[in-house]
């Protein structure tokens, strides 16, 4: 029997007996895995970041650390709720990278994402940058000002002090407390959207 053919057999199995086999090490179990989820994964991941390389990248590195930590895997527990750990921390982290730059990209996206996802692809933006620009408009105007010139123009907190009339501490509170208010915020919104987007369509 072909390779290809195999994994295709495989993916018919249960995902208990997956792992069972994916702790032995049969790599036929871990492509099976791969081929049954990866692609689920990804459109969920690339909602998020709109960016289809870091979603990539992000897929990816998931199954590559589920292969790494393969010994630590439960049959008796859900993969999919273990992979989804695994893809929530990962966004966490880039979302944090991504944060500090004006990086979330803004490009549309094509036919790589699967029917269920069709009405997002209209978005013009990430739906991260989307809920960033909602959180944003609770905060003081004067937050939003210095957020913007920092990450959009790219300005230090001296130029910023300059150009708002403020010192260079009161600069760096704000922008502290508006980071701090993103992540904890980006932090559940991440969680909830890979719950319904990916948990629930698995």
């Amino acid at each position: 029997m072909g390779s290809g053919r195999k994994i295709i057999n495989m993916q018919k199995d249960s995902d208990a007996l997956l792992v069972t086999k994916l702790k032995e090490g049969n790599k036929f179990a871990f492509e099976a895995l791969y081929e049954k989820y990866s692609a689920k994964l990804y459109n969920s991941i690339v909602l998020l970041v709109y960016d289809k390389s870091t979603a990539k990248d992000i897929t990816q590195s998931c199954f590559l650390t589920i292969w790494e930590k393969r010994n630590n895997l439960d049959s008796e527990k859900s993969f999919t709720a273990y992979l989804y750990t695994i893809a929530r921390n990962m966004v966490y982290k880039e979302t944090e990278r991504l944060l500090l730059h004006n990086k979330f990209v803004e490009n549309k996206l094509n036919t790589e994402v699967e029917p269920f996802e069709e009405d997002a692809i209209n978005m013009d933006v990430s739906l991260l940058e989307k809920q960033i620009e909602l959180l944003l408009q609770n905060l003081p105007d004067i937050s939003q000002k210095i957020f913007h010139l920092k990450r959009e123009e790219e300005l230090s907190n001296k130029e910023i002090a300059t150009r708002l009339g403020l010192t260079e501490r009161a600069v760096e509170a704000h922008f502290y407390r508006t980071m701090k208010l993103l992540k904890e915020e980006l932090r559940k919104f991440i969680m909830i959207f890979l719950s319904l987007y990916f948990l629930n369509n698995c």
